[in-house]
């Protein structure tokens, strides 16, 4: 089923499916040719259900978007919101329970003809609670084509572009260079347990409160186990370093030559003002 978006406007209405309130957004009410416009996938979940981040673990489906754009129009890949841990049924998987927006830029071309542009996108995914529900939609979104410098240039719609700044703030940040992320495998077998030191480098005591043992990492590529446990250890003598054991699996990349994801801490990064930080590190030469 299709959806048409009615004359010229930063949304479209909202469309229901099981658990589920999707609309297609926009954070300006017009494309400016030469500049990239923010379109936004706002999910709604109801009471119990969730959908999936980029890498959902051991269950679930991503929600993908498939873009059919004009002519010299591109549209880059979608920018995830940090995860959290849902569950579907008994199994710990990596998604989102509240409301979340994903964004895309699209690239518009210098020159447009027309006074109008139809932006198209096929979304899929799968909403879950004590089931799960894999659905698909088609969305159509025309904005107006302004100049730069015309009195009627694009304006920005105050409602989405607070929401679009809501999301942002939930990207996860790249780590200080200092701060040191090291891995290796427990064995040859891809499902091997994984064990994972992170490093913050720095003199002084850590912030009160704050005890490295409390974070947990969310593996982008789903080389890691969801549904384990991940067992946290402090030594000592290096109280800025904590050893991370992780289960491995079978089905993440074949050759992966690295481990990637987010780290998160309930009471946020020191110095950062964020609870997740993007972390990344080669696999040692075998």
């Amino acid at each position: 089923m299709s959806l048409f978006a009615i004359g010229f406007a930063a949304e479209i209405k909202p469309v229901k499916k099981d658990g589920l309130q999707l609309r297609l957004v926009s954070d300006q009410n017009a494309v400016i040719p030469g500049e990239t416009i923010t379109v936004g996938l706002f999910l709604e979940h109801e009471p119990t259900y969730h959908t999936y981040w980029k890498a959902p673990g051991i269950v679930g489906v991503p929600t993908q978007l498939k873009w059919e754009l004009p002519t010299e129009f591109s549209a880059a890949e979608i920018q995830w919101p940090a995860p959290q841990r849902t569950k579907m049924a008994q199994l710990t998987a990596y998604g989102y329970e509240t409301d979340t927006c994903l964004l895309t830029e699209i690239t518009v071309p210098k020159t447009i003809e027309g006074e109008s542009v139809t932006l198209k996108v096929r979304a899929g995914w799968m909403c879950c609670a004590s089931a799960c529900h894999p659905d698909w939609q088609d969305f159509e979104f025309t904005l107006p084509v302004s100049k730069k410098d015309s009195p009627t240039a694009a304006e920005v719609d105050a409602k989405w572009a607070a929401e679009f700044e809501k999301s942002r703030a939930l990207f996860p940040k790249a780590s200080p260079e200092e701060w040191k992320f090291t891995a290796k495998k427990a064995g040859i077998e891809r499902e091997a347990p994984i064990d994972v030191f992170f490093t913050m480098k720095g003199d002084g005591d850590l912030p009160d409160g704050f005890d490295l043992t409390e974070v947990y990492f969310f593996c982008d590529d789903n080389q890691v186990n969801s549904d384990e446990e991940q067992v946290m250890k402090i030594d000592p003598d290096r109280p800025r370093t904590v050893s991370i054991r992780l289960a491995g699996t079978d089905f993440g990349p074949e050759d992966a030559k690295s481990l990637s994801g987010v780290l998160f801490h309930p009471k946020g990064w020191p110095g950062l003002d964020s609870n997740w930080i993007e972390v990344s590190t080669l696999w040692p030469e075998k």
